[in-house]
């Protein structure tokens, strides 16, 4: 009887040594669990950020050009002299649809230029005034020069432009300094020669130098494609002028235009191209009241050949009327020591004649009246 009662006892024992370590696990567990570190993974890095767009810049040089591939290029690299950073302009040449290697050599020359280039063309041929809207269309820089392709910027040129809008506030468009390369001299050059000397701020806002802010370009238009040539740039600047907004001159912002000889028959045509400019006047009346020697005459050369025409035939009935033919051949008399002197007796009056014609011409088409 006695063993019985012994192993209960140990069975009860064991029990509760059980039931006690089992009570001691389950608490080292609570324990374990509320001590425990909290563990929070790192949060994820940024998506990294696209690379941003280049700045644009503060200037952009314009140039039209057309069939001159040689002359361009040298202009182009000779930008790379400009004081102004490289980053602060960039140069958008357009060719009006030159049939030469103007574009390839200027893609070409691009990828070794420290500034920016971009090279644009034409659909078709439309002279300077689509090729330079489209050049200032393709640009965000808040100021834009333009040049002419056969000239030279000196090489404080975009720097001085930029220093002139910031120190002449009102100014919408200003124009630059144009002399002739190494400030040569043109007198005396009667034989149909080309050049051109700006010294001061003019009525015609010549092309071959000339600044504007960019947004007065894309409020009034800019350059005016129904002119096309030959008084485009003049009708630019005076459509600003007409918005409010002042002419600047910028004398440190120089460019030099070449010398050339164009010949007796390049003056015919062009003579006649002025019935442009009377378009001009006609839709600009202040180009017309600052430009015209009198509202009704471009130059008083031209009014008074009409005169001298007058004259010689009403002088077979009446000989004094030969008189009304000396202030023409005065004004345009060409020098006797002129190796020429007989041709331009014949060349002079022929040219004159042409400008007369596009006068009339001009006047015609914009119901105007200018000799």
């Amino acid at each position: 009887m006695t063993e019985p009662k012994a192993t209960k006892a140990v069975a009860k024992s064991t029990k509760a040594v059980t039931k006690a370590a089992a009570k001691a696990t389950k608490a080292a567990a609570k324990a374990t669990k509320k001590s425990a570190p909290v563990v929070v993974s790192p949060p994820a890095p940024p998506a990294p950020s696209a690379p941003s767009a280049p700045s644009a810049p503060e200037i952009a040089l314009v140039i039209p050009t057309y069939q001159n591939a040689g002359l361009i290029r040298t202009i182009v690299e000779g930008l790379s002299e400009q004081t102004l950073g490289s980053e602060r302009y960039e140069v958008i040449v357009v060719d009006d649809c030159s049939t030469d290697s103007t574009v390839a050599e200027l893609q070409e020359l691009s990828r070794t230029l420290p500034y920016r280039l971009s090279v644009l063309q034409t659909p078709v041929n439309r002279g300077p005034a689509a090729a330079r809207n489209i050049g200032w269309q393709n640009t965000e820089a808040p100021f834009v020069a333009f040049i002419d392709d056969d000239c030279t910027p000196s090489p404080h040129y975009l720097e001085e432009g930029l220093l002139a809008f910031h120190e002449q506030t009102g100014a919408g468009v200003i124009q630059g300094r144009t002399h002739t390369p190494g400030e040569v001299s043109v007198r005396g050059l009667t034989d149909w020669w080309l050049w051109r000397v700006v010294e001061g701020p003019t009525a015609f806002f010549e092309g071959c130098n000339l600044f504007f802010r960019r947004h007065l370009l894309e409020l009034t238009g800019g350059f005016d494609e129904e002119i096309r040539y030959y008084g485009e740039d003049t009708a630019a600047g005076w459509k600003v002028l007409e918005a409010g907004f002042g002419q600047g001159f910028a004398p440190k912002a120089s460019v030099s235009h070449p010398v050339e000889q164009r010949g007796f028959r390049w003056f015919v045509r062009n003579g006649y191209l002025e019935s442009r400019v009377v378009a001009c006047a006609a839709k600009h009346p202040g180009f017309r009241q600052a430009a015209f020697w009198r509202p009704w005459a471009f130059r008083k050369e031209e009014p008074a050949l009409v005169v001298a025409v007058f004259g010689l035939l009403v002088a077979r009935r009446f000989r004094p009327a030969l008189l009304l033919a000396l202030p023409y051949l005065w004004w345009r008399r060409p020098s006797v020591r002129h190796l020429n002197f007989f041709r331009l007796c014949l060349q002079v009056p022929a040219v004159d004649a042409a400008r007369l014609a596009g006068h009339l011409r001009g006047s015609m088409e914009n119901r105007v009246f200018v000799l």
